[in-house]
C-alpha cells in the first residue's frame, strides 16, 4: 500500500480522535485553540468510555457506539451549563444563531481578540505534519510495514479479537490471553474504528500504523498547543511554535511508536501535556484561567476538562495516569499558594477557602502517592528489573540534552529547554512548569540509572516509559525559550536601530514578535537537521525496516498470506507465536491459539502446547483440542528472540511430518501447514 492511498485511512482516523471531543468541547463552552487542543483528550476519553458502557450494556462495539456517545454527552453537558447560568435550556432561535455565529467565529480566530492565533497554530501543525511525514514516511517504509516488536503482535490481535467478537471494553481486551481484570483498550478501540476503511489485506497493521502517525503528528502537537495556551495565553507566536518543537524530542514521541511497540502508551503521553494544562487552568485561582472563549462559561469549561482528562489517561495507559499524578503536583501546589495569599488580601473567608482547599489536596496527593508509591496493590509492577542503562551522572546528562539510551545530544533543544526554564520563572503564570520538569527529570534519573526503585515502579521501572514524560515539560518549556530569545532578538535590533538613527517618526523600527518567532524557528529547524530527523527516521527504521530481531519476514508474511487463503473462515489455527505466527490473525482474520508470545495459557493450551503430536494416541489432548476449537496447526522455527527458552516452550508441534493425525495442506520448507485429523469424528483414538 502506497502512502497516497493511505490518505483516506489517515483522514479518517483524525476524524476520530478530534471530532468526537471538539463536539464535547464545544458544548463544555471551549473555544478556539482550546477546543481543538482538548479534543484528542475529549474524543478518547469518549471511544473508550463509550466502549466499556456498551460492554455493559451488551450493545455490540462500531463507530455507532462513540458517535451516540458524544451526541449524549453533548447535550448532558450543555443542559449543565444551563443550570450553572441559570439560563434557559432551550433559547430562543435569535439567541440560538447568536451562539452558534459566536462559537464559529472563536473556533476560527483562536478566540475573541486573538485574530492571528488560530492561523498561527494551524501554521504551525502545517509545519509539523511536513516534518513529521517526512519521518514516517522514509522511517517505516510503508503503511503496511510490520512493527517487529515484542508487544506487537498483542496488539494487532487484541484488535482483531475486538472486530470478531465485537466488544471493546477494557474490562474485556484482557481475554486474549486469558488476563481477568482492567486492561486500558483506548488504543485498540480506536484503531478498530479506523480498520473498516483500509482496502485489501493486512488491514489491521496499516490502520495501527496510522494511528500511530496520528498519534505522533496531531494528538501530541494539539495537546502540547493546549499546555502553551495554559501557559501563555493567546500568543501566536507560541502557537506557531509549539506543535513544531514538540515533535524534536527523540524519547518523545518517536521513541514510544517502536519501543515494545508501547502504543497504549504512546496514546496516553500524548494526552498528559493537555491533561496538564486543564488541571493548571482549573488550579488557577480566579476564573482567568479557564482556557475558554464565551464568557461567563468558566466553572463548567474549568473542571470539565481535568476530570475528562484523567477519564482519558486512565483508559489509554495508567502509566499516563501516573505521570500526570506527578506533573500536577506543581501547579496545583502553586495555585493553591497564590490562592491563600489572594485571600489573605480578600478577607476571612476567601482564607479559609483556600485553606480548605489546600488541604483537601494534600491529603489527596498524600494519598495517591502512597497508592503509587508504597500501596501493595503495584507490587507486581514494582518486581520488574531493568539492566541501568548508564550512570547517574550519564542520566543527568541524557535528561539536560535530550539524549536517552545512547542517542546523541540534542543541542538545539537542549539550549532552547534551558533558555524557556529562565523565562518560565520570571513569571508567576508559568513558574511551576520549571519544577515539574525538574522533578519528571529526576524520575527518569532514577530509573535510567538503578535496575529498580520504589519510586519508577508504577513505571515497570522501564527508564524507556519515564524518558517518555520528559518532553511533556520540555516541549512548552522550548517553546518559551524559543519566544524569549526571538523577544531578546527584537530589542537588540531596536536599540541598534535607534543608535543608527532609524528610528524617525513614522517608521517601524519594532519588528512583529510573529514574524520573529516564525524566523527564529526556521533557524532552530535548519540547524538542527529538522530537529533530529534523521535520529528519528533511524529509529522507526530499525523496528520497521532492519529490526535485529525478526517477528515475521517478508518469506514468512507470504506463507501466512497463503495459508489464510487455505483456511476457512472459522478456523482456530494452533501455532507457536515466538515463530511470527501470531501475526495470522491480523493478516488474514483466521484466529491463532497463542496470540501473544506470553500470556496465562488455559489448561487445554498449555496440553496442546505440550502433546498436541500425541493426539492419535493422548485421548487428554483431542479433548482440548475440542474445548478450544482448534482444528488446524502451523509450523514454523522461532524468529523472535530464538533464544529465549521461552521460544521453546510448544513442544508439542515438533516434527508433526512423522506423527499420526496431521494433514500436511502447505509447506514452504520452513513453514507448513497442517489440519488436525486426529482427533476427527469417528476416529478412535489410541487405536
Amino acid at each position: 500500500m502506497s502512502w497516497l492511498s493511505a490518505v483516506p485511512v489517515v483522514l479518517l482516523a483524525a476524524a476520530w480522535v478530534t471530532l468526537p471531543g471538539l463536539l464535547v468541547g464545544l458544548a463544555a463552552g471551549l473555544r478556539g485553540v482550546a477546543a481543538w487542543g482538548a479534543a484528542p483528550m475529549l474524543s478518547v476519553g469518549l471511544i473508550a468510555g463509550s466502549a466499556v458502557a456498551g460492554g455493559l450494556l451488551g450493545v455490540p462495539w462500531s463507530g455507532t457506539v462513540p458517535i451516540a456517545t458524544a451526541l449524549l454527552f453533548a447535550v448532558v453537558v450543555v443542559g449543565v451549563r444551563r443550570l450553572v447560568l441559570r439560563r434557559p435550556l432551550i433559547p430562543r432561535p435569535a439567541q440560538a444563531r447568536g451562539h452558534l455565529a459566536q462559537a464559529w467565529a472563536t473556533l476560527r480566530s483562536g478566540g475573541p481578540g486573538a485574530r492571528w492565533t488560530g492561523l498561527a497554530a494551524l501554521s504551525g501543525l502545517a509545519v509539523a505534519w511536513v516534518l513529521g511525514l517526512r519521518t514516517a514516511m522514509r522511517g517505516m517504509d510503508t503503511p503496511d510495514a510490520l512493527s517487529q516488536t515484542f508487544d506487537a503482535s498483542f496488539h494487532y490481535n487484541a484488535v482483531a479479537r475486538i472486530l470478531a467478537t465485537s466488544d471493546a471494553s477494557s474490562l474485556t481486551v484482557g481475554g486474549l490471553v486469558n488476563s481477568p481484570g482492567f486492561y486500558p483498550s483506548a488504543w485498540h478501540g480506536l484503531v478498530s474504528l479506523v480498520v473498516p476503511l483500509v482496502p485489501g489485506p493486512a488491514e489491521i497493521v496499516i490502520a495501527s500504523n496510522v494511528v500511530a502517525l496520528v498519534t505522533t503528528l496531531l494528538v501530541w502537537p494539539l495537546s502540547v498547543l493546549l499546555l502553551v495556551r495554559t501557559l501563555v495565553g493567546r500568543s501566536a507566536g507560541a502557537m506557531l511554535a509549539a506543535p513544531v518543537l514538540s515533535l524534536g524530542f527523540v524519547a518523545f514521541p518517536w521513541t514510544l511508536v517502536t519501543y515494545g511497540a508501547l502504543w497504549p502508551n504512546l496514546l496516553g503521553v500524548a494526552l498528559v501535556p493537555a491533561a496538564l494544562g486543564a488541571v493548571a487552568a482549573a488550579a488557577r485561582p480566579g476564573t482567568d484561567g479557564a482556557p475558554v472563549g464565551d464568557a461567563g462559561t468558566g466553572r463548567v469549561a474549568r473542571w470539565f476538562p481535568p476530570v475528562a482528562g484523567v477519564v482519558a489517561l486512565g483508559f489509554a495507559h495508567p502509566n499516563a495516569l501516573f505521570g500526570l499524578v506527578v506533573l500536577a503536583v506543581a501547579p496545583v501546589l502553586w495555585g493553591l499558594v497564590s490562592a491563600v495569599r489572594r485571600g489573605l488580601r480578600t478577607g476571612r473567608a476567601a482564607t479559609a477557602r483556600a485553606v480548605a482547599a489546600a488541604t483537601v489536596s494534600v491529603a489527596v496527593f498524600s494519598g495517591l502517592a502512597w497508592l503509587m508509591f508504597f500501596a501493595p496493590l503495584f507490587d507486581g509492577l514494582r518486581g520488574y528489573y531493568w539492566e541501568p542503562q548508564t550512570g547517574r551522572a550519564g542520566a543527568i546528562l541524557n535528561a539536560l540534552l535530550h539524549s536517552p539510551d545512547r542517542h546523541g545530544p540534542a543541542w538545539v533543544m537542549a539550549l532552547l529547554t534551558v533558555a524557556g526554564a529562565v523565562v518560565a520563572l520570571r513569571r508567576a503564570r508559568t513558574a511551576w512548569l520549571v519544577p515539574a520538569h525538574l522533578v519528571v527529570c529526576a524520575f527518569y534519573v532514577v530509573g535510567a540509572a538503578t535496575w529498580s526503585s520504589v519510586w519508577t515502579g508504577v513505571w515497570y521501572n522501564d527508564a524507556p516509559r519515564i524518558a517518555a514524560l520528559v518532553p511533556v515539560t520540555a516541549a512548552p518549556l522550548a517553546a518559551l525559550g524559543l519566544l524569549g530569545l526571538c523577544a531578546l532578538a527584537r530589542r537588540v535590533v531596536v536599540a541598534a536601530a535607534e543608535r543608527l538613527g532609524r528610528g524617525a517618526p513614522g517608521v517601524r523600527t519594532r519588528p512583529r514578535a510573529a514574524v520573529l518567532v516564525a524566523v527564529g524557528l526556521l533557524a532552530v529547524v535548519v540547524a538542527s537537521g529538522g530537529m533530529s530527523q534523521r535520529v528519528h527516521i533511524d529509529q522507526l527504521a530499525g523496528f520497521y525496516q532492519t529490526p535485529e530481531e525478526v517477528l515475521v519476514g517478508p518469506e514468512q508474511a507470504e506463507f501466512l498470506r497463503q495459508a489464510g487463503d487455505l483456511l476457512p473462515a472459522d478456523a482456530v489455527v494452533v501455532q507457536n507465536p515466538w515463530a511470527g505466527t501470531a501475526m495470522l490473525w491480523p493478516m488474514t482474520d483466521r484466529e491463532v491459539l497463542f496470540p501473544h508470545l506470553t500470556g496465562i495459557w488455559s489448561a487445554e493450551q498449555l496440553v496442546i502446547a505440550e502433546r498436541l503430536r500425541d493426539a492419535s494416541s493422548d485421548p487428554v489432548v483431542c479433548a482440548a483440542v475440542a474445548d478450544t476449537g482448534a482444528g488446524y496447526v502451523l509450523t514454523s522455527p522461532p524468529t523472535f528472540w530464538a533464544a529465549d527458552p521461552l521460544a521453546r516452550n510448544w513442544p508439542g508441534l515438533d516434527d508433526l511430518a512423522d506423527a499420526d493425525g496431521f494433514e500436511l495442506l502447505a509447506d514452504d520448507g520452513e513453514s507448513a501447514l497442517y489440519r488436525i485429523t486426529a482427533c476427527d469424528s469417528g476416529r478412535v483414538v489410541g487405536s
